[in-house]
């Protein structure tokens, strides 16, 4: 990972996330730019006269939480229309990662108006959604995993992002109809389940493990029984993950993300930080 773009508001709130964008720069030697969009709909004249005081603001909240701080860090203020702007300076600094950070309460129906979700929709870039204070690296990732290309390349991202902590894979495994099939039937068809993904699994571990080497964290793969909502929110309460990572596809974010349309709520009610991911067309 070269090049990170964390985007701030400003608030309070944001700290967190500019935080965490200094942290990561700093274990992975990355260049590191916050922006801030000061909104174009204002009059021309109000938006140039804005522009040195969220310089500054942007300023003092860097130098609260970057002392020390190694990485190759610059600010910008820019004026534009949010989420717009936001993908399109990721894509002129060709960012690796988008750092957002979110409100304590957020109504599900809005969802879709959120910054991170904008982003996400209309970008290609993986975007980490920062909710609480910094204490530390991340040292464990849980993935939920479909074994598709999107879920994989959560999967790498999640990886490169805690080197030598701990990655929890998560397979949901779906009971066939009952009326359908027998219970033996049934067994055998989930027993199958298991084992082709325990062999993709595997071979995803292997290929990371060594495009990593020293810096590759260690990976383990779980399997639940039941809905997707219901086994990702166990496994959080089961193994207590710093970040959530999921894949998601197409332009239209986490409301169809690759693990389910559950991915939205995720967002929205989970405990921890949130990576999302698209595969490459």
């Amino acid at each position: 990972m070269k090049r990170i773009l964390m985007a701030s508001d400003l608030s309070a709130r944001s700290d967190r996330a500019l935080q965490r964008a200094v942290s990561l720069a700093d274990e992975l030697g990355a260049e590191l730019e916050i922006v801030t969009v000061s909104e174009d709909k204002l009059a021309e004249t109000a938006t140039v006269e804005a522009k040195p005081g969220a310089d500054e603001a942007l300023a003092k909240q860097l130098a609260a939480v970057a002392a020390g701080a190694r990485a190759n860090i610059s600010q910008r203020v820019i004026a534009g229309v949010d989420y717009e702007d936001i993908i399109q300076r990721s894509n002129i600094i060709l960012a690796d990662l988008v750092i957002l950070g979110t409100h304590r309460r957020t109504k599900r129906e809005l969802f879709r108006e959120m910054t991170a979700a904008l982003v996400l929709r209309h970008g290609n870039i993986p975007v980490l959604v920062v909710k609480n204070p910094v204490i530390g690296p991340y040292r464990h990732v849980l993935v939920p995993t479909d074994l598709s290309a999107h879920a994989e390349a959560a999967t790498r991202i999640s990886a490169s992002l805690a080197p030598q902590g701990k990655v929890s894979l998560l397979h949901v495994v779906h009971r066939p109809f009952k009326s359908f099939l027998s219970r033996r039937d049934q067994n055998s068809l989930m027993a199958d389940n298991r084992e082709q993904a325990n062999e993709k699994l595997g071979d995803l571990i292997s290929r990371l493990s060594a495009e990593l080497a020293d810096r590759a964290p260690q990976f383990e793969v779980n399997f639940l029984e039941g809905d997707i909502l219901g086994s990702i929110n166990a496994a959080v309460a089961k193994l207590n993950p710093d970040l959530l990572a999921v894949g998601t596809h197409g332009r239209s974010g986490f409301a169809h993300a690759v693990i389910g349309s559950i991915a939205e709520q995720l967002l929205c009610d989970a405990s921890v930080d949130i990576l999302a991911a698209k595969a490459w067309s």
